[in-house]
């Protein structure tokens, strides 16, 4: 299962509201994390597909690859203010891979 918070879910609501997005869902994009290991996500809205699974958390419904279920299962999505800025934040209790040096996620073998 995967969570929202309610601060997460209002600002959701907020960009459902602000935008013409009629049918599509939350969808939570899990990618490798480059040189330092780990996940990266991308959130943005998007129709359901047959390779999908579906949760839902606050009254929405959120759509993950099914390949990035278990990279993801039980994680958190929350909004966070802080001086440094604001957004949204994963909280992923999954242990992620590490990074390999001279490899990076973002297909450039010479960023590390």
């Amino acid at each position: 299962m995967i969570s929202l918070t309610e601060s997460a879910a209002e600002k959701i609501n907020e960009a459902v509201s602000e935008q013409d997005i009629e049918g599509k869902h939350l969808r939570i994009g899990v990618f490798p994390g480059g040189c330092g290991g780990g996940y990266q996500y991308a959130l943005g809205f998007d129709s359901q597909g047959e390779g999908d699974s579906t949760f839902e958390s606050q009254g929405l419904k959120l759509i993950v690859n099914c390949d990035d279920v278990d990279k993801i299962k039980d994680a958190e999505i929350d909004y966070v203010v802080s001086e440094m800025g604001e957004g949204f934040r994963v909280n992923n209790p999954n242990p992620a891979p590490e990074g390999k040096k001279g490899e990076c996620g973002c297909g450039d073998g010479g960023c590390c």
